[in-house]
């Protein structure tokens, strides 16, 4: 028979031994976080510098530690799109809205994504709920504009990509776009134009020979006519 300090000794044994197992489960748990925000920071940094099969790779992994993390399910969504990999970068935005119906990240990539698969209303109509769900995002109003000029909706094109520079006034696409829709009007606005345009020269934008050559037909003939319609190509 096992005497009263023995049987003392073996639960002081087996009390020892459940903390050793709690401070492990412990770690591990802390652990996890940690992995995966330096995954994260990888991906962020994989992305910036264009190495997107790097940044898929990671984000992948990442969120396959939390399958149901939002950022991460936009995030990689992001980068499917920059692959041309439509449908499984909707069915990433589509997972993470039915987390997140409010998310504007997701619903700005839904409403690009519909833009470049040339789907003009359901751009229009993703890109509405993007800029009401994140209204001070340029980005937002900037494809929101592009996606009402493709539809012929020429006074909410300028009013949104307007609300776009005024978000962001160095933001070069939004300022050629704007170039771009009042060298369209009719009669075409060529200064508001020719302004714009030098202005997104300045952020960086790449020339572009089409639109300078009708801001140059404008300024030589103003009566003439502009295209038909002030959309965003």
């Amino acid at each position: 028979m096992m005497s009263r300090n023995g049987a003392l000794l073996l639960m002081a044994v087996a009390w020892f031994g459940c903390l050793e197992q709690l401070e492990a489960a412990s770690d591990s748990q802390t652990a996890t976080p940690q992995v995966q925000k330096n995954l994260v920071l990888r991906a962020e940094r994989a992305f910036s510098a264009g190495n997107m099969k790097e940044a898929e790779s990671l984000y992948a992994k990442a969120s396959a530690t939390t399958p149901d993390s939002v950022p991460l399910l936009v995030s990689l969504a992001a980068v499917k799109t920059r692959f041309g990999k439509t449908e499984e970068s909707r069915t990433l935005l589509r997972r993470a809205l039915s987390h997140d119906l409010g998310n504007g990240a997701a619903w700005l990539l839904l409403g690009m994504n519909a833009l470049e698969q040339n789907n003009d209303t359901e751009a229009v109509a993703d890109l509405m709920q993007a800029v009401c769900h994140d209204g001070k995002n340029p980005r937002a109003h900037n494809y929101l504009g592009i996606a009402a000029g493709r539809r012929g909706w020429s006074e909410v094109s300028e009013q949104e990509l307007r609300r776009a520079v005024e978000l962001n006034p160095d933001y070069a696409d939004a300022n050629f776009n704007l170039a771009v829709f009042y060298i369209g009007r009719t009669p075409p606005l060529i200064e508001q134009a020719r302004r714009h345009y030098q202005r997104a020269l300045d952020l960086g934008a790449t020339r572009d020979a089409a639109l300078e050559a009708r801001i140059a037909k404008s300024v030589a003939n103003p009566s003439s006519a502009p295209a038909p319609s002030a959309a965003i190509p």
